[in-house]
């Protein structure tokens, strides 16, 4: 018996999701510039695959996530404390585009 029912797991899904579809791919594109600067040359050097990434998710959530790998990327080039500070000045160009639970949590590890 299964405890939680395909189409309550699918509904709430669609209800999270939905606020990713609100936006257009134009209101990302600060936020994508902004990381592609902070990745820099270097950085898309070291990974190819994230500057692929970087340039083509479509949606705040994908971007918001790829941050973790960014600062591991930027770690290696300019060490962690750096790379961290980086990556959160990059948090508020997602205000709007993200819930602000998410915002709030990264806000709270300062």
């Amino acid at each position: 018996m299964r405890w939680i029912k395909p189409g309550l797991r699918n509904s709430i899904s669609a209800l999270l999701g939905s606020e990713a579809r609100k936006h257009s791919p134009e209101a990302l594109e600060p936020v994508r510039q902004a990381m592609l600067t902070a990745l820099g040359p270097d950085g898309a050097e070291l990974n190819p695959r994230l500057k692929q990434r970087l340039l083509y998710l479509h949606d705040a959530h994908a971007l918001w996530y790829a941050r973790s790998e960014m600062v591991a990327v930027l770690s290696q080039l300019h060490g962690e404390v750096r790379a961290v500070e980086t990556v959160r000045n990059l948090s508020p160009g997602f205000q709007g585009l993200l819930p602000k639970s998410m915002l709030n949590a990264c806000q709270a590890r300062r």
